[in-house]
């Protein structure tokens, strides 16, 4: 599932889009996690109201939301530990 969050320009909304191989029903406060190499993303917020749904001609499903209380974190611990054991590495070999 992708998640993308925005800003409606028009009405200063914060939104959300998802798309994936099914529709949403997302409700109350939500959290996701996106884990990449060198970090995590965490972002929480909680859904207002569901605006739009839709599906293209390949079948991705797609779900519009407007979003609040929106927080983004993001852990750069595993990018730090990384450079940390490659420091010590360098260290013990030098």
């Amino acid at each position: 599932m992708e998640y993308v969050f925005g800003r409606n320009d028009f009405t200063g909304d914060e939104t959300l889009m998802t798309k994936g191989e099914q529709h949403t029903d997302l409700t109350g406060f939500q959290e996701t996690v996106r884990e990449y190499a060198d970090s995590t993303i965490t972002d929480a917020f909680r859904v207002v109201e569901k605006i739009k749904t839709d599906e293209d001609s390949e079948g991705n499903c797609y779900d519009w939301y407007i979003i609040d209380k929106h927080n983004r974190t993001i852990d750069k611990t595993k990018l730090v530990n990384s450079r940390v054991n490659e420091l010590i590495v360098t260290m013990l070999e030098g």
